[in-house]
């Protein structure tokens, strides 16, 4: 099943403040993606494609890294031009408002950048494939998503919750779609909440894990909340919550294709 792309921008829309303040994992992302570009991105660029930006956590660091290039600012939802204007005023920006895997996007392009955003298309390798397309020879493609063991809780708790690549099938794919992989990145990141109730709030908070609604009932509520502390209390008398991150920073290889 497909995600519910309307779905999803309501859902991000309605929480674009929570997650400014309370996305903690992803902004620690973004930091670090930024550090692959500095260990092994391009020195200079003149045109790149930021997608699925959001309120600005990349944004802010692909700006800074990269001051004087004609970026292309991407998000499903327009309402993030409230938190990424301020952040680009400075800059020579486009805005490309819309879900990416259906948009007409640039051509000959540096640097393609996205961060915690490819785990929601529905066809991942075609998207790549079009990336590829739209990158200059030895462009690069920068990203991260989200291993297997993501939201594991979740998903065993309520059997709902996307599907993920495994290292080695992401790796393999980013290979047959023309990419030569030069940095990458993955760990597990534990968050800890006083009760289960609170890592629902969490997600709500900072995005969703589901790939439509999911509706609660009471008991459905409570059950959820006992099966969770069962299995996922700490000594603490806490609950965790797992974050998988893959971060990658890829170059086209035009002889692959």
């Amino acid at each position: 099943m497909n995600p519910d792309k309307t779905w999803l921008r309501n859902q991000f829309t309605a929480n674009f403040r929570t997650y400014n303040t309370l996305a903690v994992v992803q902004d620690e992302i973004c930091a670090q993606l930024d550090q692959l570009l500095a260990n092994s991105g391009p020195a200079t660029i003149e045109r790149a494609l930021e997608i699925g930006a959001g309120t600005g956590f990349f944004t802010r660091r692909l700006i800074r890294r990269y001051p004087s290039a004609q970026w292309y600012i991407n998000d499903l939802a327009d309402e993030a031009g409230h938190y990424l204007t301020p952040i680009l005023q400075d800059a020579q920006a486009t805005y490309l408002w819309g879900d990416a895997e259906s948009l007409t996007l640039p051509d000959h392009l540096d640097l393609v950048a996205s961060a915690s955003t490819i785990q929601w298309f529905a066809d991942l390798p075609a998207f790549l494939h079009h990336i590829h397309k739209k990158l200059n020879a030895s462009g690069a493609l920068i990203l991260s998503t989200f291993g297997p063991e993501n939201f594991q809780e979740i998903k065993a708790t309520t059997g709902e919750g996307l599907s993920y690549y495994d290292t080695d099938s992401f790796q393999r794919l980013l290979t047959e779609c023309g990419f030569e992989i030069l940095e990458w990145e993955e760990y597990i990141r534990q968050l800890t909440f006083d009760s289960p109730r609170d890592v629902l709030k969490h997600i709500r908070a900072t995005g969703v894990n589901a790939i439509r609604p999911v509706h609660w009932t009471k008991g459905r509520l409570e059950q959820f909340e006992t099966d969770y502390q069962n299995a996922y209390r700490t000594p603490d008398g806490q609950v965790t919550l797992t974050y998988h991150p893959m971060l990658t920073l890829v170059r086209k290889v035009d002889s692959l294709l």
